[in-house]
């Protein structure tokens, strides 16, 4: 099942932002019984959408971008209470305060520029929940492991075809 569930994370990584890539590249060298060598090159992309300087990794001045555009299902530059509501609870989990568009929205327009949702961004650190050894840059790995983490709704580690297209 280890499989299964690296393979969809690859996937999700080529699903949630394929504008821009950064690739990773491997090599392993095996010695054979007979005394050759056998040589096996393997290269990961990972993918990040606003990677404004294509540097291959999401920072946190980058960050913000991403989410927002991730969060704007409608592509209007703005986000909507139908959108904020969809979105948070998988971004943030249960926590109340993260819960209510309104809170954030400071000029009571009824929706979210990305000058609000920068602050929301700041504000609740989820930033520092995506970087998990805390280098102040989102590496592929971590990409990785949070992107699956966003979409495994029930935590159980595995991706059901429900949740692949709660994703979508």
């Amino acid at each position: 099942m280890k499989k299964l569930t690296l393979a969809s994370t690859a996937i999700l990584l080529a699903l949630a932002a394929p504008t821009q890539a950064a690739e990773e590249t491997h090599t392993l060298i095996e010695t054979n019984s007979d005394g050759s060598t056998t040589t096996t090159t393997t290269t990961s992309r990972y993918y990040y959408g606003n990677d404004a300087n294509n540097n291959g990794i999401l920072d946190s001045q980058e960050f913000p971008t991403y989410v927002y555009h991730r969060w704007d299902r409608d592509g209007d530059g703005f986000l909507s209470d139908d959108e904020w509501t969809r979105s948070s609870p998988r971004w943030y989990g249960a926590e109340p305060r993260y819960k209510t568009h309104t809170a954030w929205d400071k000029n009571g327009d009824g929706r979210l520029d990305a000058t609000e949702f920068d602050v929301v961004i700041n504000e609740s650190k989820l930033y520092s929940a995506w970087d998990a050894d805390a280098n102040t840059i989102i590496e592929g790995d971590e990409y990785a492991a949070a992107t699956f983490r966003l979409y495994d709704e029930n935590d159980d580690g595995q991706l059901s075809l429900q949740e692949w297209k709660n994703a979508q």
